[in-house]
């Protein structure tokens, strides 16, 4: 029907829009975070484009059921104060038949959310940080400016007071802090030395920088050591590491078999429970527009976000239960959508009884 088509266009065209503000707004805000990385490597464009690529699925995930509720409040609010929705109803057509465009969206969108979160998401966030870490180590000379610290370098600062050559350095100093994530944790070191060089291999993902003519100090809270050196190789490890696995990397499959594990089980329900806001989202938005009256564009973008800031504080609070195990990991990812899907449930059942003439 041409009705529903016209609905349908002005909720895509409204979705697009959004979908676009929200993905640019969340990536920076994901970018800030790396900035420094970034920069410090001196990062070229193709190597931001493909971190931007891998974060779309990250971002997709939250920007979609986010989209989905404000493109709905806009169309619906703009459709009541117009007096639309009134005509319809006016003209026979059920409350059904007014939101299925929104319904129809929304159920498409949990579909392609639904693949993007299960298949997607942990291959980019994976290709994501290897990216990330590649780019560190293709470029690990570009981290060092002259009578600057650095700390691209996990668990190191270093100072350079010359930089000869795109790879070689003079009056090099380096404080590097105890490892305490072994079993033996080293002691605390001051490198200084006269020149040195670095190197690295970005197949292997390591960064070597070997130093001409210094000292070694070591100290700890009762003995201090001092070593002289004509050569010395020290291996760097990039700030991101590569060898430490996240929830949010691990394919779908082998989260379903770690459930056990809290973590993974909550990672696990959020891949689930995010699609499914959309379904959710796209049976309040037109009900709850419905009861509320002529509230317009502006009205629909404020209900809207209201509604987004309680559902994401939930999810965040629910999470934040699960994760100390005070409550279930299904409950802590799942408890907004059952929260909201019980109140969508009652408005659309009442707006659906406010029966027209003529029902088609």
């Amino acid at each position: 029907m041409i009705i529903h088509r016209t609905i349908l266009k002005e909720l895509l065209i409204n979705l697009a829009v959004i979908v676009f503000s929200l993905s640019i707004i969340l990536f920076m805000e994901k970018f800030v975070k790396i900035t420094n990385v970034l920069i410090g490597t001196g990062a070229d464009f193709r190597d931001i484009l493909k971190i931007f690529i891998y974060l779309q699925p990250s971002i997709l995930l939250i920007s979609i059921p986010m989209s989905i509720l404000v493109s709905i409040f806009i169309t619906y609010g703009r459709m009541s104060t117009d007096s639309e929705i009134v005509v319809l109803k006016g003209c026979g057509m059920s409350f059904w038949g007014v939101s299925r465009a929104a319904l129809m969206l929304s159920l498409v969108l949990f579909v392609i959310l639904l693949f993007v979160s299960l298949y997607l998401l942990p291959r980019g966030m994976s290709s994501f940080k290897k990216t990330l870490y590649e780019t560190i180590v293709r470029k690990a000379s570009m981290t060092f400016q002259e009578e600057a610290f650095s700390d691209v370098f996990q668990g190191n600062i270093i100072y350079v007071r010359e930089v000869v050559s795109a790879n070689k350095f003079r009056g090099i100093f380096i404080f590097r802090a105890a490892d305490k994530t072994v079993k033996e944790p080293q002691s605390p070191m001051v490198i200084v030395a006269e020149d040195g060089m670095i190197s690295s291999n970005p197949d292997e993902g390591l960064i070597n920088m070997t130093m001409n003519n210094g000292v070694i100090h070591t100290y700890n809270n009762n003995t201090s050591s001092e070593i002289t050196f004509s050569k010395y190789e020290l291996v760097l490890t990039a700030e991101i590491d590569q060898a430490k696995i996240k929830p949010e990397e691990i394919l779908t499959g082998k989260l379903w078999k770690g459930r056990k594990r809290i973590p993974w089980a909550i990672e696990l329900h959020r891949r689930l429970a995010l699609p499914f806001a959309c379904i959710i989202f796209g049976i309040l938005g037109p009900a709850l527009s419905n009861r509320m009256g002529k509230i317009g564009r502006l009205g629909g973008l404020s209900m809207s976000l209201a509604i987004l800031i309680f559902y994401y504080l939930l999810l965040i609070v629910g999470e934040s239960f699960a994760k100390t195990g005070k409550i279930p990991a299904f409950l802590g990812g799942w408890a907004p959508n059952l929260f909201l899907g019980v109140f969508a449930w009652i408005f659309f059942y009442r707006a659906y009884k406010d029966r027209p003439i003529k029902r088609f």
